[in-house]
């Protein structure tokens, strides 16, 4: 068969992987296990506010902290999947639950979160349409003069991969910071009063129990430490998806499959990383069926991986310490200047059948045949 015929055939393949997944019933919200998964992590969360107030002003407060830090992670996986509309029939019962949930719970904003991770998942992957491509990165110059030709900082330019694992302590103050900014200064913000009016109760509550209960020294050590762990424990799992995979810079509309699948990366995992990663280990399968309850997902991945062999689209899956290698190594080679090394040339899968991909972080290309 010839490229153009490939090039074609790819909406029809398309539709036989839908309609399979629809034949097995992949789609159909969970609603009772969700809705059982949040009373579980509900009465967990209420056992250690107790713990909380029970063990006192302690340095015991620690293992209280990781706790609530780790519960409010699947909280906030939670509100995710209601945002996709995976948990409830009605589209406004998931709407309500994600918003409730995201700041009575979590304490923070449901519409600054949906309005950044729409935009991801309309062009995932995309250098100026994507806003989770931007990295907090230093980008080296070819010629570093003053304090910046240093040795010490010439080596940390070049090997700053560390410093995205390392800000990711700070991205739980950044979420909150985000969200009240969202909240007070944007235009049309849908449910503005009750996000506010929830964010703040979750917010005061906290602060009344602080005082209440910890001293000064303890209590700041406890809020430091949950919200590291908070916003280390998200950043470990997002960053996991779509960072050291192809980047797309082509404005053309594309092949959807295509769009999704070259982009994203799965995690080989078992039951127990699946559940901690809240099912986002299924990248490829979250992408291409964003309504995919996270129940779903590992049967999901047998057919989607199986068409994607079928059809020549390359389908990554790797471990995951691979898969923080990879996220290490690109963000070295982006801050030194080499980004190109993974530029998604979506219309060579169109009109060659051949194509070579970006660069494998370990310097090795791969190529794939047979590639529409």
């Amino acid at each position: 068969m010839n490229t153009s015929a490939i090039a074609a055939n790819y909406p029809t393949r398309m539709r036989e992987l839908v309609t399979q997944v629809k034949e097995q019933n992949l789609l159909r919200p969970r609603q009772l296990k969700y809705v059982l998964l949040t009373l579980e992590l509900s009465l967990l969360l209420a056992f250690t506010v107790a713990a909380f107030v029970l063990i006192g002003d302690s340095w015991w407060q620690v293992i209280v902290a990781m706790c609530s830090a780790f519960l409010l992670v699947h909280f906030a996986f939670l509100v995710h999947d209601g945002a996709h509309f995976q948990i409830f029939r009605n589209p406004a019962h998931n709407e309500i639950f994600a918003v409730v949930t995201a700041a009575l719970v979590v304490g923070a904003s449901y519409s600054w979160w949906q309005h950044k991770h729409s935009a991801h998942h309309r062009n995932p992957n995309h250098m100026t349409l994507d806003p989770d491509v931007k990295l907090p990165i230093i980008r080296a110059k070819p010629k570093m003069t003053g304090f910046t030709s240093w040795k010490p900082i010439r080596i940390f330019v070049t090997h700053q991969g560390m410093l995205l694992f390392a800000l990711m302590f700070l991205e739980g103050i950044s979420i909150y910071v985000a969200s009240w900014k969202h909240l007070l200064r944007s235009g049309v913000v849908k449910y503005r009063s009750l996000q506010i009016t929830l964010i703040a109760i979750n917010h005061s509550t906290v602060v009344i129990l602080m005082i209440w209960i910890l001293s000064p020294g303890i209590a700041g050590a406890i809020v430091g430490i949950h919200l590291g762990l908070f916003g280390f424990y998200l950043g470990m799992v997002f960053a996991l998806n779509h960072k050291g995979m192809p980047l797309i810079t082509d404005a053309r509309r594309s092949d959807y499959l295509l769009c999704q699948v070259l982009v994203s990366r799965n995690i080989q995992s078992n039951a127990f990383l699946a559940w901690l990663m809240g099912g986002l280990n299924n990248q490829i399968e979250h992408h291409l069926f964003p309504t995919a309850p996270r129940f779903t997902l590992r049967k999901l991945a047998v057919l989607v991986e199986q068409h994607c062999r079928s059809v020549g689209v390359p389908y990554t899956k790797v471990s995951l310490t691979e898969s923080y290698r990879r996220v290490y190594l690109y963000v070295n080679r982006v801050g030194i200047g080499r980004s190109n090394d993974y530029i998604c040339p979506l219309g060579s899968f169109q009109y060659s059948p051949q194509i070579i991909l970006p660069a494998a972080p370990n310097h090795v290309a791969t190529q794939t045949k047979g590639a529409v």
